[in-house]
């Protein structure tokens, strides 16, 4: 497996492939300073003709940098699932995306390309996450929440049951979202309310 980004998420990134036996063989970064992440070689800025035959994952945690990332990225994406996580048989993960560590998705899920499900977050039955998406650690979408591109559902936010979330908004931490969130805003507290557009 090949990474693109060399900081701390990319830590994390390469103690998952360890776990399932898919170590990562070197990490492109555009920072030259970067030369060594956790045992793994950083060998610069990235290069299609790098091992083509190689996996691919973004080891990128900010959702609109993985986005653009994506788009020049030649190699085939891979996914990685902890073992410790709890994914369902019935969930569809989409390429490039990342379960990790305690992290469980439940019955029927959707989950798009290149979304983080981070440390013990919590995505129960027939929720649907857009591409680009990340559940920060801790963080509960309850059953049939939809989650649009680009959102960020922040650490030990909770979402209740059949809300709809819309495209690249931030759900702030602690939050608990109790009604629709529309695309583009802030929105922070219990009940969580908009707080900035």
């Amino acid at each position: 497996m090949l990474l693109y980004g060399a900081g701390g998420h990319a830590r994390v990134l390469i103690s998952i492939l360890n776990a399932i036996g898919q170590p990562a063989q070197a990490i492109f970064d555009d920072d030259p300073a970067k030369t060594l992440v956790s045992g793994v070689p950083v060998v610069g800025s990235y290069r299609a003709h790098f091992r083509p035959d190689l996996p691919f994952l973004l080891a990128v945690g900010d959702n609109r940098i993985r986005q653009q990332l994506a788009q020049i990225v030649s190699h085939p994406f891979g996914t990685a699932v902890h073992p410790s996580a709890i994914v369902d048989p019935s969930v569809i993960l989409g390429l490039g995306t990342v379960v990790m560590h305690g992290a469980i998705v439940q019955a029927n899920a959707q989950v798009g390309e290149h979304v983080i499900v981070n440390t013990q977050a919590s995505v129960d039955h027939d929720c649907v996450l857009e591409s680009f998406v990340q559940v920060a650690p801790g963080a509960t979408l309850c059953g049939n929440v939809r989650v649009g591109k680009g959102t960020l559902i922040a650490a030990g936010a909770v979402v209740v049951p059949g809300i709809t979330i819309g495209r690249w908004s931030v759900i702030g931490a602690g939050s608990v979202v109790t009604r629709d969130v529309p695309d583009g805003v802030v929105v922070w507290g219990n009940p969580a309310r908009i707080i900035r557009r």
